[in-house]
């Protein structure tokens, strides 16, 4: 199965009611496994957003789903880090440059 998004309650309700059919089990079955009511599995197959995170890993663990987080792009830096800050000297070339003698004041 190729991953799916799941950016809302109803997004993981769906994987939970799919996988728990898929597998053959009832939601009273899923319910005793995860000594939790058949009423929480109908409640979180319906996309109930304010369930306990703890139980609803517990659900994915028990259907054998398995979630991986992705972040999106890493921003760029918005300062100069210090060794960015200043341009590249050559030193040798400083050193290797003929001298100017300083100027004197008008006569």
């Amino acid at each position: 199965m190729p991953p799916l998004p799941l950016r809302r309650a109803e997004d993981i309700a769906g994987l939970i009611k799919s996988r728990r059919e898929a597998l053959g089990l009832s939601q009273q079955a899923l319910a005793d496994r995860l000594t939790v009511s058949r009423k929480w599995v109908n409640e979180i197959e319906q996309g109930n957003a304010n369930a306990k995170l703890g139980l609803v890993l517990r659900a994915l663990n028990e259907l054998q789903i398995d979630i991986t987080a992705h972040s999106g792009p890493q921003p760029k830096p918005t300062t100069a880090g210090p060794l960015d800050a200043e341009p590249e000297i050559d030193i040798d070339a400083i050193v290797d440059r003929p001298r100017v003698p300083p100027s004197r004041g008008r006569s």
